[in-house]
Parts: structure tokens; C-alpha cells; sequence
């Protein structure tokens, strides 16, 4: 659907160095990286905002480089919303119909339906100033939509939103992808958003695509150690090889041994991710499990997180596990109290080098 192709520009001081991705028709593609790595930059460019200085941009197959933004076919939806102060919801959602030529009835007429469709019906008369922040982008999608663009671009849709709000907009989100098939490409900072919503993602970075794939591959599976940081892999170990046996390796970290599968030879040094729900915590003698890398530790924090707490755990090494508050509270756990951890060695993710 959409693909860059060793795309470079800049913008002031910042530039997209050599980007090359691929979205394919009815992705729900993320763009993500830290504030200021260039995410509106690519996705702005995506829609034609910007003209790249080297590579070709294209749209079902074809080059559209140099092509408008207005013969795209794209929509594009910005955090602030960008309504018309001045205008209704109702003709607000319709004012891309009526640049077409439709006349202010009949485009009210074709924006009925949107309304109800996105639950905005009760507020159709009224202006943007008068609405939540909820409401607000509600109309925002709406209007995106009603022209039934093939691609639609949001910029951070959920930044501006109250918890409650992000949820309903979640379930909005997931319903239009999966009843319309459209091809929606977003950009965020959140990993939580890129769990529910992602089919496929890029990780951008200082201007450089440093992963692209599979929403899960690349939030499970990263590529290095500074993609496993942002996605938010809560244990990254650095460590050597001291021994591999067919794929079947031990690895030495800080002292501690870690067995893992990954053909790094014996000498080479990794980082080890591993997924703090992958890490499992109990009370009691480790020396039970048939788990391979069973240790014994000692809590040394508890960070609560609504219904599920981090707990830190000195092993030698620092580990993190995470538990229901539930099962934190039963098992009268506190800083200090003994615990084992058990991770198996098909959880531990290996980056070479």
C-alpha cells in the first residue's frame, strides 16, 4: 500500500536518514521512537507534506514523490484535531464532501449515518469549543472517514485523553480497522497502544528506522538493546557466552550463569531480554523447579501499577517480576522477603553483538 524507499529529507537542524519501510493494504501500522525521532515527520511525508530529498515514495505500486497531498487519497488526523471553530459537528464531518461539490444537505444527509456510527449524534449542532477532549476527536475521525479515504494517518490520537477516554477511543480504533479494512497507520510513544492496536510496526530513532515487523516480533524479539529499552523489555542483561552445546548456550552475567538458545559462540558477548511476565516469582525453596535458570533473591522494591505490581528482586543480578497486586497482597510479599525466580530458557530473548 504504502512503501519508502531509501527515503532522506531534513527539516532545520533534524533529518530521515535512508528510511525504507513497507505498509501493506489493511495494516494497523505504528510508527514509534521517543519525542523528537521523527514520527509526524514520517508520517506528514507519507501524506505529502514534506518532498524527500533522496528515495521515492510509493502508493499502490506506483510512485507519488512529487505527487500533492490532495491527490492521495490520504487522510491525516493531528492531535489537536484541527476542527473549524466555526462550523457544527455535523458540518465539520461533512466539509470534505461539500469541497467535493456536494451540496450542505445532501452532505449532511451522507454524515448521518458516521454520526451514529461513532456514537456523536447527540452533539451534531454543536461547536468544537463546547466539547470534551473525547468528543473532539470523535469528530476529528469522522470527518477523516467520510470522504472513505483507503489510508488514514493519525498523529498521537490518544496523547490529550483521560484513561476512560483512551479506552472508548481504543475500542473505536479497533472497530474501524476491523469493519472498514482501512489501512491506518499511527504514530506514538506508547507501547500499551502498540500491544492493542498494532499489526505491524516501525521503530524510529534520532531519524533512523532502527526495527520494522510484526508488531509482536519487534515488541518481543528486538533487534538491539536500544529498541529492547523503549519497547519496554523490563530486564536487559549484558553478558558473554562461556559455553554453546548445539544452540544451547550458557551465558555469564556478572558472575551468574543464564542458560538461553542462540548461536552465539562461546566468547561472544549478547545482551539477554527478557519479559518481566515471563519471569516467574515464588516463596519457598527454588531448588524444586525444573525450571534451568531457577535462583534465589531477595525483593528489594514493589512499584504498583493499577491492578499489577513490579517487583524488584536482587538475584546477584537485578530482575524484575510482575505480578497481580491480588497475588503480592496473598503472598505477603514486602521488600526484604526471600523469593525465587524462574525463567525459562526459551523466554530469554538473545541480541548478538
Amino acid at each position: 500500500m504504502i512503501a519508502f524507499d531509501h527515503i532522506s529529507l531534513s527539516l532545520g537542524t533534524f533529518s530521515l536518514k535512508d528510511v525504507s519501510l513497507t505498509i501493506n493494504r489493511g495494516d494497523y501500522y505504528f510508527i514509534v521512537g521517543p519525542s523528537g525521532a521523527g514520527k509526524t515527520v514520517l508520517l506528514e511525508a507519507i501524506a505529502g507534506l514534506h518532498r524527500p530529498e533522496r528515495g521515492r515514495v510509493l502508493l499502490r505500486g506506483e510512485e507519488i514523490t512529487a505527487l500533492p497531498p490532495e491527490k492521495r487519497g490520504i487522510a491525516l488526523v493531528y492531535q489537536d484535531y484541527s476542527l473549524f471553530p466555526h462550523m457544527t459537528v455535523i458540518d465539520n464531518v461533512g466539509y470534505g464532501l461539500r469541497m467535493r461539490g456536494m451540496g450542505k444537505r445532501e452532505a449532511r444527509g451522507e454524515v448521518a449515518g458516521l454520526l451514529e456510527e461513532f456514537g456523536i449524534s447527540y452533539i451534531a449542532d454543536r461547536y468544537p469549543a463546547t466539547l470534551s477532549g473525547g468528543e473532539q476527536q470523535r469528530v476529528a475521525l469522522a470527518r477523516a472517514v467520510a470522504g472513505k479515504p483507503d489510508i488514514l494517518l493519525l498523529d498521537e490520537p490518544l496523547s490529550a485523553l483521560d484513561p476512560v477516554t483512551q479506552e472508548k477511543f481504543i475500542h473505536d480504533l479497533q472497530r474501524l480497522h476491523r469493519e472498514n479494512g482501512i489501512t491506518i497507520v499511527q504514530v506514538s510513544h506508547s507501547r500499551r497502544e502498540a500491544h492493542l492496536l498494532a499489526t505491524r510496526m516501525a521503530v524510529i530513532i534520532d531519524g533512523t528506522l532502527v526495527d520494522e515487523g510484526r508488531a509482536d516480533v519487534v515488541l518481543n524479539t528486538p533487534r538491539s538493546r536500544q529498541v529492547a529499552t523503549f519497547v519496554g523489555i523490563e530486564n536487559i542483561l549484558d553478558g558473554r557466552v562461556a559455553a554453546n552445546d548445539g544452540g544451547h548456550a550458557t551465558v555469564d552475567v556478572g558472575g551468574h550463569a543464564f542458560e538461553a538458545v542462540t548461536d552465539a559462540a562461546a566468547g561472544e558477548e549478547v545482551t539477554l531480554c527478557i519479559r518481566a511476565d515471563d519471569v516467574v516469582l515464588g516463596v519457598g525453596d527454588g531448588r524444586r523447579s525444573s525450571t534451568r535458570n531457577t535462583m534465589a533473591g531477595t525483593i528489594t522494591r514493589i512499584v504498583e501499577n493499577g491492578p499489577v505490581a513490579e517487583v524488584k528482586v536482587n538475584c546477584g543480578v537485578d530482575l524484575t517480576a510482575v505480578l497481580t497486586r491480588r497475588s503480592v497482597q496473598d503472598l505477603h510479599l514486602a521488600p526484604g522477603t526471600p523469593v525465587t525466580l524462574s525463567i525459562k530458557v526459551t523466554a530469554i530473548h538473545v541480541i548478538r553483538g
